[in-house]
């Protein structure tokens, strides 16, 4: 098996270069980005959870007060 080497300038190793710094960037971005949806929803989360608690709270209060 014979393998050709494609030779390759300086400028267009630089842009190859450049091209994948870019995509490292760009992916960090979306990770970070996946992050920040996800701490959201757990707040989301802690507050419907915070919610219901109150709910209940409350349903208790009625029953005590149904009771006396």
């Amino acid at each position: 098996m014979v393998i050709k080497a494609t030779p390759i300038t300086l400028e267009q190793l630089k842009r190859k270069e450049i091209e994948a710094a870019q995509l490292e960037v760009s992916g960090l971005g979306e990770a970070r980005e996946v992050s920040a949806r996800a701490v959201e929803a757990r707040a989301v989360e802690a507050r419907a959870v915070a919610a219901r608690a109150v709910a209940a709270r409350a349903v208790e209060a009625r029953a005590a007060a149904a009771r006396a």
